[in-house]
């Protein structure tokens, strides 16, 4: 029996749910085949199931996938280097990790980039003093490693996912000419991470403290809710419209956000245009027109049939790119090709 299937995937994996992509090859020119989201509730079982039944054959062991992924401990930093001569000393970038954000590279794997551009630190003779440190624990990386094989995945690269869709946003701000930065905000059940891009450059990068979980005490008072637990399934439902409740449920988010987009824009004299809202469920929409009404910035949504054929990707016949919701550009990033466009 073969181990592994000639067709490829494109998978990423968050708290929410497994989105894949098929794909005609893992590298460009590529042909996007078809997407399936895959709720995390469906199990090991069916969820190998589906992902052997995308590459056209069940009866193999693995898909091989190109894969994102979002460690809930993952850490995106953005730091100034006083003297990038330094790094010469391999000891000093460990010490400045350790020092400024207090992670220790023997338990974590860390990448280091240039903040404008996104190349590796080290291997652009220009690169400046303007550095992003992007990973994970080294125990959290291999566990989410160990769900895709679960899940009858063979990953050929596993990226964090946020640092692609920075690229990916970049990329479409160039193609639509926009010149005003962007706030992205990804949403996790604990945690909030805080990212501003503009130009060419992530800008800003900071984790807040506030996630969905946040919220629930909130709506089980507001609404009368017997225990957190019904306010939680309420909220993941799609029967109720949090609209209204909006900014009560989103008040300390907020003030995190105006904290750090007021900084922002004093710092550089720049005003932030848009917010991207990544990872949550369609039905949760509603976190984003909250933020954008009250930070006075357009939501943005992406044109993924356009940004697509930017890229170079082709979509088949019958993929269905109408009604995706922002937290698809995700995924497509994993697909897209940056470094011509740095």
């Amino acid at each position: 029996m073969s181990k592994t299937s000639s067709k490829a995937l494109i998978v990423e994996l968050s708290e929410f749910s497994l989105l894949v992509a098929r794909v005609s090859s893992l590298e460009h020119p590529m042909v996007l085949e078809g997407l399936e989201e895959i709720p995390l509730s469906d199990g090991e079982a069916s969820i190998r199931s589906t992902i052997l039944s995308m590459v056209g054959n069940p009866k193999i062991q693995y898909a091989y996938a190109a894969c994102g992924i979002y460690p809930p401990t993952r850490v995106i930093r953005r730091a100034t280097l006083e003297n990038p001569a330094k790094t010469k000393d391999p000891a000093y970038l460990p010490e400045f990790l350790k020092s400024q954000f207090k992670i220790d590279v023997a338990s974590y794997a860390m990448s280091v980039l240039n903040a404008s551009g996104g190349g590796e630190f080290g291997s652009d003779k220009t690169a400046g003093k303007e550095l992003v440190f992007s990973g994970a624990p080294r125990a959290a990386l291999r566990a989410e490693q160990e769900r895709l094989v679960s899940y009858g995945i063979f990953p050929t690269r596993v990226d964090i996912a946020s640092v692609s869709t920075v690229g990916a946003v970049l990329d479409y701000q160039q193609m639509k000419g926009e010149k005003s930065p962007t706030l992205i905000l990804e949403m996790g059940y604990d945690e909030a991470l805080v990212l501003v891009c503009n130009g060419k450059s992530l800008d800003v990068a900071r984790p807040v403290p506030y996630g969905l979980r946040s919220m629930y005490p909130i709506v089980q008072k507001e609404l009368g809710l017997k225990d957190e637990e019904s306010a939680q399934k309420l909220f993941g439902s799609s029967t109720f419209d949090f609209a209204e409740m909006g900014p009560t449920l989103l008040k300390k988010l907020l003030k995190e956000l105006q904290a750090s987009t007021g900084f922002y824009e004093v710092q550089t004299g720049q005003t932030i245009g848009n917010i991207f809202l990544g990872l949550v469920p369609d039905n949760l929409g509603w976190i984003a027109t909250t933020l954008s009404k009250t930070l006075g910035v357009h939501v943005l949504k992406p044109d993924y049939e356009a940004w697509l054929e930017h890229q170079g990707i082709k979509v088949a016949d019958g993929v269905d790119l109408g009604n995706l919701g922002s937290r698809w550009f995700g995924l497509f990033s994993l697909m897209g090709n940056y470094s011509q466009k740095s």
